[in-house]
């Protein structure tokens, strides 16, 4: 028997017990708060839902392709995961319908402090088009198709 092998499943142990867990006992809707109260998830996530508005609302303009999409979000799910919640708890939250109207709520609320009504397409692409030339982080996002 090697050290090596004497020594993972301690390794692995320990790499278990310093883990940060969240609590299996945590509704879902405590882990929704948690992970809406982490700024750097959220706000991610709502420049995310302001592409995706902007593209669904914009016959011209369109979002990421799936490669930069995926490089987008790995980072999001990884951060997610180090607060200690799973796969299908990151999930259900994404998936929540309730979270999913909130966030819209807020997309709404941006584009029309923004002086830009949501529902009003060309007003949607000439806001898009003027993020793309300040080339903002949504800008960068976004492009014409």
């Amino acid at each position: 028997m090697s050290l090596r092998s004497l020594f993972r499943p301690l390794a692995l142990a320990a790499a278990l017990l310093s883990a940060p867990m969240a609590s299996a006992a945590m509704t879902q809707s405590e882990i929704n708060e948690a992970l809406r109260g982490n700024s750097d998830i959220y706000n991610a996530l709502f420049t995310a839902a302001i592409i995706h508005h902007v593209a669904e609302t914009c016959d011209t303009l369109g979002g990421p392709n799936r490669l930069e999409r995926v490089a987008f979000f790995l980072p999001i799910y990884r951060q997610a995961r180090s607060m200690g919640f799973s796969r299908r708890q990151i999930e259900a939250f994404v998936d929540d319908k309730a979270e999913q109207e909130r966030m819209r709520a807020l997309v709404h609320r941006h584009l029309e402090r923004a002086g830009v009504a949501p529902t009003d397409g060309a007003a949607v692409c000439a806001w898009g088009r003027q993020q793309i030339e300040e080339r903002t982080p949504i800008g960068r996002r976004l492009s014409e198709r």
